[in-house]
């Protein structure tokens, strides 16, 4: 392909710039010493007479490891504290749900804890006086209702009315899903989360 003036006229314009760009550069810093040189290395001092030869403390090499870094910032994908509620998810049915959101009401009143963001997510569990809550499941056994919960990892099935975890907890009801309990004076309701 043939250059065209335009062309030409681009490059030597530019061949120009390069050139003059290029003579500053050696002109500043060649001939004329490039200014200040406080970063680069000093010569020794010339001495008129023989010297001794001297020695250089060694440092001896250390045989710790590289540091170790603790990094102790938030889980990036758990629910804010300002985010995170203790209220339990309504049923399906309309009297239970009635029911539940009056013991829900009743319970965010009264109750002072907060859930951790670790946990089972959707009302499923709490961490009150220092123990961790599960409530697993809720069904019929012998004709009575029966709760499945799990505290600090063990598991109880527990009838209404009936102490569990050395006596520390008390099942209060049991309604659908939802399961109202008693830790001291505090009161607070789960709902299991049903497996999808």
């Amino acid at each position: 392909m043939p250059m065209t003036a335009r062309d030409r006229r681009t490059l030597i314009v530019g061949g120009v710039i390069l050139g003059v760009m290029l003579v500053g550069y050696l002109l500043l810093n060649v001939v004329l010493g490039g200014g200040d040189d406080t970063g680069g290395a000093a010569l020794p001092p010339i001495s008129a007479g023989p010297s001794q030869p001297t020695e250089t403390p060694t440092q001896a090499p250390t045989t710790s490891g590289s540091p170790i870094i603790n990094f102790t910032g938030r889980d990036p994908f758990s629910i804010p504290g300002a985010l995170a509620t203790t209220i339990a998810p309504t049923s399906t049915t309309t009297t239970t749900s009635t029911t539940t959101t009056t013991a829900t009401t009743t319970t965010t009143a009264t109750t002072t804890v907060t859930s951790t963001p670790t946990q089972p997510g959707g009302g499923s569990s709490i961490t009150i006086g220092g123990h961790t809550v599960v409530l697993l499941d809720t069904f019929t056994s012998g004709g009575g209702e029966v709760a499945q919960v799990e505290v600090d990892g063990k598991v109880y099935s527990v009838s209404e009315g009936e102490t569990f975890a050395q006596g520390q907890f008390e099942l209060i009801t049991i309604s659908g899903d939802c399961a109202t309990f008693l830790f001291g004076d505090e009161q607070f309701t789960l709902c299991a989360t049903s497996p999808k």
